[in-house]
């Protein structure tokens, strides 16, 4: 009975060593050429709001007119009930293994991923200088997203992140996100370096299957790994016939 678990192991540890595989990283974040909106001005960026914290590392805050700081020349004043759809597109081809998303928004924002909302924006108030609540526009109301919220959403080929951002409280206006998908893509090279070393070591133990304890230097030298994968066949074999006798 003991061979029956055996086995099993020896199959696993086979099995378990081609796993071999490197990350791929897509980064998502907020700028003019990343970003598309759902009015007829293209998407640009702009400068904050002297309240609004900081852009988001390697991002930008934008908007779909210079929105953001009341002293810009041409600073276009948002009227309240304004709600734009700002959509971020990118391509994963692997499984998602890990996934991160910061966002902060004037007034506020919701959070769409593949047409599932993972996070509801602020429509309640109150909006002292944007959101007092998540998601808003300063560090303290930054929505922060982690692997748990993000990969049951993310699918391999096109994605869409999509925030409909909201004016509620008046002026400035505007949306900043960044964040990073990690795929794990397998290297096919290693993986076939990897078949090809264990089908040579197989090859080498596998007349010492059933032999002796000590049959012959091939089968002294013949490493650890090579007489596991090479006699898994036949102490599946072995076991079986115990079963049948007992």
């Amino acid at each position: 009975m003991k061979l029956k678990l055996v086995v099993p192991a020896v199959m696993f540890s086979m099995s378990s060593i081609l796993v071999v595989a490197k990350a791929d990283s897509v980064s998502v974040f907020s700028s003019a050429g990343t970003t598309t909106n759902n009015t007829a001005n293209p998407t640009q960026n702009i400068d904050s709001h002297p309240y609004w914290a900081g852009p988001l590392t390697g991002s930008s805050w934008i908007s779909y007119a210079p929105t953001g700081n009341p002293s810009d020349p041409g600073f276009v004043e948002v009227p309240n009930g304004t709600a734009v759809i700002f959509t971020a597109t990118f391509t994963l081809t692997e499984p998602v293994v890990s996934a991160s998303l910061n966002v902060i928004a004037d007034d506020t924002t919701n959070v769409v991923v593949n047409g599932t909302e993972i996070f509801p924006a602020n429509l309640t108030g109150p909006y002292p200088v944007c959101s007092a609540k998540a998601i808003g526009c300063l560090t303290s109301t930054e929505g922060t997203f982690t692997t748990s919220e993000l990969a049951p959403y993310l699918k391999d080929g096109v994605n869409n992140i999509q925030f409909t951002v909201y004016q509620e409280g008046g002026a400035s206006y505007g949306l900043d996100y960044a964040g990073v998908i990690t795929s794990a893509v397998p290297e096919s090279g290693t993986m076939l370096l990897l078949g090809i070393g264990l089908l040579g070591i197989v090859g080498l133990a596998a007349p010492c299957c059933g032999a002796p304890r000590v049959q012959s230097n091939r089968c002294r030298h013949a490493t650890a790994l090579g007489l596991i994968a090479a006699c898994a066949p036949y102490l599946l074999r072995r076991s079986r016939l115990i079963t049948r006798a007992s």
